[in-house]
């Protein structure tokens, strides 16, 4: 199998549009069918249902996607290790976090470290929805909660509290809830039903007596802006609310907690550079969240 093939495979499959892939790719629609052809030859299956809208997976092509996700992310580790020396600080490290988490405790701290060492570069995967572990070379990663598997060690490394928040000027107006009952009468901001799953949905269900929102939204950045325009009240994480001067509701009401874990990729033990970063993680998320060990 080539990996050439095998790439483009890829981006088709996320595109479902070969025009697209070659632009992507640099390199003409033709090219682009002719290596799915010959990645479809070689394997002795088809992989795309080829319509006028274009191109659709199989149930083969599903199969395979999920494998060459995981080998292209080997590949780009293995390209990132290799052309960087271990012992040299310099290169980039590879983080991914907990949407809000990288933009609003990590990234803003970023300067000192940079004046430290100013040949580390960075490479940020933020998302409200985890990556597979499986799937995932990143060199560190946070969790809110303990993986039970992957090829990484890994470390307590804080407990990260979220609450409800909402802005002044919607306290001003609407006031503000003493009790959780009371939040029926107000604006609730959360999550899409197919993110109903996440932990901090389930807990808003369950602060609010699985009241009605008033807006749903499938990530936290979009909720937190909601917020800061004063049209409601939402799970955000404490850091978050009160940097931004955001009022907390209910806050004599207990607060969600989650621990905060770090994983370090084993490919990555010995590397100078990301020695250097989980320390710096590691100092962060102790000055920063509470009840660190």
């Amino acid at each position: 199998m080539n990996w050439d093939d095998l790439k483009v495979f890829i981006f088709v499959a996320k595109s479902n549009n070969v025009t697209e892939a070659g632009n992507a790719l640099r390199v003409s629609a033709s090219t682009v069918s002719r290596r799915i052809a010959g990645l479809e030859e070689s394997l002795s299956t088809v992989l795309f249902l080829k319509k006028t809208n274009g191109y659709f997976l199989t149930e083969a092509g599903r199969a395979l996607l999920p494998l060459a996700l995981e080998s292209e992310e080997r590949f780009k580790l293995i390209e990132r290790q290799m052309s960087q020396p271990s012992e040299r600080m310099a290169g980039q490290v590879r983080i991914d976090c907990p949407e809000l988490m990288g933009t609003h405790l990590i990234i803003p701290g970023l300067t000192e470290f940079r004046d430290q060492y100013p040949g580390i570069g960075f490479d940020f995967m933020n998302s409200a929805v985890s990556s597979k572990l499986t799937q995932s070379q990143s060199d560190i990663i946070i969790r809110l909660h303990r993986p039970d598997n992957g090829n990484f060690t890994m470390r307590r490394v804080g407990t990260l509290v979220q609450s409800l928040f909402c802005s002044e000027g919607y306290a001003a107006v609407y006031g503000l809830p003493t009790e959780a009952a009371e939040l029926k009468h107000h604006y609730l901001i959360g999550w899409t039903e197919e993110m109903s799953y996440m932990p901090l949905a389930r807990w808003l269900r369950e602060v609010s007596g699985d009241q009605k929102l008033w807006m749903r939204v499938s990530n936290l950045n979009a909720q937190l802006k909601a917020v800061e325009a004063n049209l409601g009240i939402a799970a955000l994480p404490a850091y978050v609310g009160h940097h931004l001067g955001l009022r907390q509701v209910l806050a004599d009401k207990p607060s969600r907690r989650s621990e905060i874990w770090l994983l370090r990729n084993q490919a990555t033990q010995g590397i100078g550079r990301v020695d250097r970063v989980v320390d710096y993680l590691t100092g962060l998320f102790h000055s920063r969240t509470t009840d660190t060990p």
